[in-house]
């Protein structure tokens, strides 16, 4: 499986507006990372994210860029912000539509997703600023049973 993690784009403080939407500048950094990688994402057999406005809208700039229709976005509460390894392994094993995923979500838990399948022992800590991609080849739908192909 060929696994994109994507944390959501800086969106605007609580205070200002309760559900959180990308700011300009957040949606314009996803678009300029979404840019940076053409030619070397290609298309994706499912796009998900967590049902908060700011994922939906980071995994809609991905999935107008892959060719993905923004319409068929997955929402799944194993993306939301205190979400586990776990909730994120059984929405994968109950994955059916292919090898190639892009899931967008939320600290703490995207980077707990990779650090699970990237260590087998002491959790790899990897640190996602908002719009931070890792594409992760995973082998097998268990702890340590992925290679990191990049960081970005």
């Amino acid at each position: 499986m060929d696994l994109w993690l994507v944390r959501h784009g800086e969106a605007v403080p609580e205070r200002q507006d309760p559900s959180r939407p990308l700011t300009p500048e957040g949606a314009r950094d996803v678009s300029a990372i979404v840019e940076s990688l053409a030619g070397k994402t290609g298309s994706f057999d499912l796009v998900a994210a967590s049902g908060k406005q700011r994922a939906i809208q980071t995994a809609a700039i991905w999935a107008e860029a892959a060719g993905y229709p923004a319409g068929k976005i997955a929402e799944t509460a194993a993306l939301a912000p205190n979400a586990t390894p776990e909730m994120f392994l059984a929405f994968l094993e109950g994955c059916k539509e292919g090898e190639r995923l892009l899931c967008v979500g939320h600290l703490p838990s995207i980077a707990a997703v990779a650090s699970f399948f990237l260590s087998s022992g002491e959790p790899v800590r990897l640190v996602f600023g908002p719009g931070t991609v890792c594409r992760i080849r995973v082998e097998t739908l268990r702890r340590g049973g992925g290679e990191l192909l990049f960081f970005v």
